[in-house]
């Protein structure tokens, strides 16, 4: 879990929140990707979160990419470590 950036098309980046090191990872169309507002909302406005505050909206590849490049998403990132390819991108809610 961390803040999100943008490397190279198909790459992006997580800063963790702990300070551990940097971690790169692939996604691709398979790749499960969860807004609560930053990287998309149903109408543009609408939070959309669970109770933990992780994205509960579908959002597309294209949107990820465009709210990797602000760098000021955090998200939590679940990896296929064998691959190095992300199964699922959550979008954590800052109030």
């Amino acid at each position: 879990m961390g803040k999100l950036s943008y490397l190279a098309p198909g790459k992006l980046m997580v800063k963790p929140d702990n300070g551990g090191a940097d971690q790169a990872f692939m996604f691709n169309s398979t790749t499960k990707v969860l807004g609560a507002a930053a990287i998309c909302s149903p109408d543009g406005s609408t939070v959309t979160k669970d109770s933990q505050g992780y994205g509960t909206t579908s959002c597309t590849t294209d949107q990820l990419e465009t709210a990797a490049k602000t760098g000021a998403v955090t998200v939590r990132v679940t990896l296929d470590s064998s691959l190095g390819i992300a199964q699922t991108i959550a979008e954590k809610y800052h109030q």
